[in-house]
């Protein structure tokens, strides 16, 4: 799922375990825009027990696993266009 980053949240379980928080926007799906009113950018959020290096800002894919009763879990972020970089394209 191509996501734009806006936000990271580094917290502490009960347990005393890290854990974060990835918090982005991404474009709404095609279903999504052919059978529903859409405007602007749906938005995400994922957790996660793994620091990856994104900013906000940072275009990445989440890259998920099955998981705890083959629920999706967040395993990767594959970073597609570093934060700073889109004027590096022009």
């Amino acid at each position: 799922m191509k996501v734009t980053i806006m936000g990271v949240k580094k917290s502490q379980t009960k347990s005393g375990k890290t854990a974060y928080t990835y918090y982005g926007t991404k474009d709404f799906t095609n279903y999504e825009v052919e059978n529903c009113e859409c405007t602007g950018s749906a938005v995400v959020s994922d957790y996660c027990y793994e620091e990856f290096p994104v900013v906000p800002g940072d275009v990445v894919d989440f890259e998920y696993e099955p998981g705890f009763e083959d629920k999706a879990t967040l395993v990767g972020i594959k970073m597609l266009q570093p934060f700073g970089k889109q004027a590096d394209k022009k």
